[in-house]
């Protein structure tokens, strides 16, 4: 009885983390091991059940294995690791653990997935008869149970046979609610279904989500233990045939609001398949590992800024949350940041909580000295000042108090310091064919949004969301572009960074795209190239491929820090915001389990409904690379979370494994069910068949979602 599993998420992206040298830290180890441990319990399990069950039934069972022991590795005809990592007989059974990590399996008489010795179980499992007159009864389709080893597989009634195949995933299935209840009642950690950011021109951002507590989507609650996944895959799942009704609390209020919002496809790039609204998750504003970021002006405060801090005041106001910290270093961008941090030092009883003071010194944009061209308005906030004094979708932003409009990339934080001010902004609009003037108020945002890189650029200070063309409609006087020689008109079509050798072993530069980036075929806009640049430090070179009257040509330019824009971010990395949840009893532990293993087996199975239909691409499925970074990430945040990982993996295991496919449990199943109905089992050339198809389909898939793992892996490692 073989088995394997596969991870079909629907939204892997948000189950991988960077990996960076998180592999190589000793802090990682245990997680690791512990990784190691939980999968192999899952296996473990699902062949329990199926080997339980065929002893009760009386049948012989051969050998039971976590892992296949398919071949072993050798250099010549020297075994260097062998098929069996460990093995040991007991009894009439051969335990072990295989080479082949990618599952297991129950070896019973009479029974083999192979198709080429299913005719070779059939002769094992006789007894000593005319076997003239068994083979001709074998290819009718019948066989003489009476003449077969009582003890085979093939000798049991079909309703023992059944309850053997289905024993793994009822197995699976009880360990699963084991699992999430010992979660539960030990307590675990979650990421709350809390908006922090949102991505500037989608669903979420014209419904102005930014900071909302979600409290209802669509007829699902989010009390107790619901977390941000849980509300991204509800998005997701649902799809963008409709809109979803959503109660929340919008960020510093204490009344709820319902709204109606539309997921959309092609939010992400990356995942243009799937339907998203556009949001991310909360943090706090507790430094997290990363620290202060190089080459960024927390980087050079004095005293540091070290991992572990908690910002409570900047600039004389108060840091309850990371949206207080955004908004206070949004309207100050251009101001030196006073810093008040709390910091624990020491441990146990000798632990004490300093207050630290420090300056955080501006942040200026890093710029190269010419502006894209504006295309017209995409998308306007509601309740937004854009909203309140008449602009519309389609309207172009033609001049800014009287003056030609710059930059677009700067325009936030010029819009900022005039609402600052209290000053309204006289804009000149083209809308259908004519200009006209409105008059605006813009404001100091409570977050500024985040930019994706094929979504038009927000304005919170305005509420509207303008996309971009690469074609250069201003040179700056002086600037690096002035010096490089582009003119009025370039089209951008690639970037390259021409990183030096000292920051190609900075860390800060690692998952820097080494290789030219097309903005056409990458779907990408200058704007997030930009916005890239904004990480790394002034002086970093690029070269950039130019289209000039049809001609191509490219040219070099370095990037500096201007002395009249700065960035909101200082440069400081923080923490995910993060609830606990603890039963209070065994029952209530039980019941979030049972609900937590319907919820997973719910998503595994939309997962597979939505690829069937087309609806999601079938690479959002990842294989055990996946599945292991996805594990170790949850095991680095405790032991609960890596249960309650593994009871969604134990969900995934019996779903695809009773899926109707020859060699998995479902197609074993379909055939014990013919049997049943028609009272014959199938022919042994139409068993062949149909297995041999099941095992190139399963082969297949294997092969794919393991090309999938190398190429998310080798590009975090990159």
């Amino acid at each position: 009885m073989i088995d394997v599993f596969f991870l079909g998420d629907g939204v892997t992206d948000f189950l991988l983390i960077g990996a960076g040298n998180f592999w190589l830290k000793p802090a990682s180890w245990w997680a690791m091991a512990q990784v190691l441990l939980g999968l192999g319990m899952v296996i473990f399990v699902h062949e329990l059940g199926h080997f339980l069950v065929a002893k009760a039934c009386g049948v012989k069972c051969d050998k039971f294995y976590v892992g296949f022991d398919a071949f072993d590795i050798k250099i010549g005809d020297r075994v260097i690791v062998p098929r069996s990592l460990v093995k040991f007989q007991w009894g009439e059974t051969e335990y072990g653990i295989g080479i082949l990590p990618l599952g297991g399996y129950v070896k019973m008489l009479g029974q083999d997935d192979n198709p080429g010795n299913i005719e070779k179980e059939i002769e094992r499992s006789k007894l000593n008869v005319d076997q003239e007159s068994q083979a001709a009864l074998v290819k009718t389709g019948l066989i003489d149970r009476d003449n077969i080893d009582p003890r085979s597989f093939l000798a049991k009634s079909v309703l023992q046979r059944m309850a053997i195949i289905s024993a793994g995933v009822i197995f699976n299935l009880i360990f699963a609610v084991l699992f999430a209840m010992y979660a539960f009642k030990s307590g675990v950690n979650f990421e709350p279904a809390m908006i922090g950011n949102v991505i500037g021109g989608g669903p979420a951002w014209e419904a102005d989500l930014a900071g909302a507590d979600i409290k209802r989507l669509g007829n699902k609650t989010t009390e107790g233990y619901y977390t941000r996944m849980d509300l991204f895959q509800d998005i997701v799942f649902h799809g963008n045939e409709a809109p979803l009704e959503i109660e929340y609390i919008p960020y510093g209020k204490t009344a709820s609001l319902v709204t109606e919002i539309t997921p959309r496809k092609g939010m992400l790039r990356d995942n243009k398949d799937l339907a998203f609204v556009g949001i991310m998750g909360r943090t706090t504003p507790k430094i997290g590992e990363a620290g202060a970021i190089e080459g960024n002006a927390a980087a050079k405060a004095d005293p540091k800024i070290l991992p572990g801090d908690l910002i409570v005041e900047v600039n004389g106001t108060p840091i309850k949350t990371d949206i207080d910290l955004r908004h206070v270093l949004a309207r100050d961008s251009d101001k030196v940041a006073q810093f008040v941090m709390e910091r624990i030092t020491g441990t146990g009883v000798a632990a004490k909580t300093e207050t630290i003071r420090t300056q955080v010194d501006r942040n200026p944009t890093r710029t190269v000295g010419f502006a894209a061209t504006w295309l017209p308005i995409a998308a306007i906030k509601r309740g937004s000042p854009a909203a309140i004094s008449g602009l519309k979708v389609g309207d172009e932003i033609i001049s800014i108090n009287g003056q030609p409009r710059g930059d677009l990339m700067t325009l936030e934080v010029r819009m900022i310091q005039l609402a600052r001010e209290g000053q309204s902004v006289q804009l000149e609009i083209k809308r259908d064919g004519t200009s006209q003037p409105i008059s605006i108020q813009p404001m100091v945002p409570h977050l500024l949004s985040d930019l994706e890189g094929n979504q038009p650029v927000p304005i919170d200070s305005l509420g509207v969301a303008i996309p971009m063309s690469p074609i250069i409609e201003a040179i700056f006087p002086g600037s690096p572009a002035a010096a490089a020689g582009l003119q009025v008109g370039d089209e951008i079509v690639a970037m390259k960074y021409l990183l030096t050798p000292d920051q190609l072993k900075n860390d800060m530069f690692k998952n820097v795209n080494k290789k030219a980036i097309n903005l056409l075929a990458d779907e990408t806009m200058w704007a997030e190239l930009y916005d890239q640049l904004q990480f790394m430090e002034p002086g970093t070179e690029l070269e950039l491929s130019l289209k000039r009257n049809g001609n191509e040509s490219t040219a070099k330019l370095k990037t500096e820090a201007s002395d009249t824009y700065f960035l909101d971010s200082r440069g400081v990395a923080l923490t995910a915001l993060q609830h606990h949840y603890q039963s209070e009893s065994w029952g209530d532990a039980f019941k979030y389990g049972y609900q937590q293993v319907i919820k997973d087996i719910q998503r595994v199975g939309l997962t597979l409904a939505k690829l069937v239909k087309g609806k999601i691409s079938p690479t959002n499925l990842g294989g055990p690379g996946t599945i292991a970074l996805a594990a170790t990430s949850e095991a680095s945040q405790g032991t609960s979370r890596l249960l309650l990982f593994l009871t969604f993996l134990s969900a995934n295991l019996a779903v695809v494994n009773f899926l109707p496919i020859p060699i998995l449990d479902g197609g074993h199943m379909l055939f014990l069910a013919y049997e049943g109905i028609f009272r014959r089992p199938v022919t042994e050339k139409v068993q062949v068949i149909l297995t041999y198809a099941g095992l190139a389909m399963i082969l297949g898939l294997m092969l794919f979602v393991i090309s999938l793992d190398i190429g998310r892996i080798s590009s975090m490692l990159l």
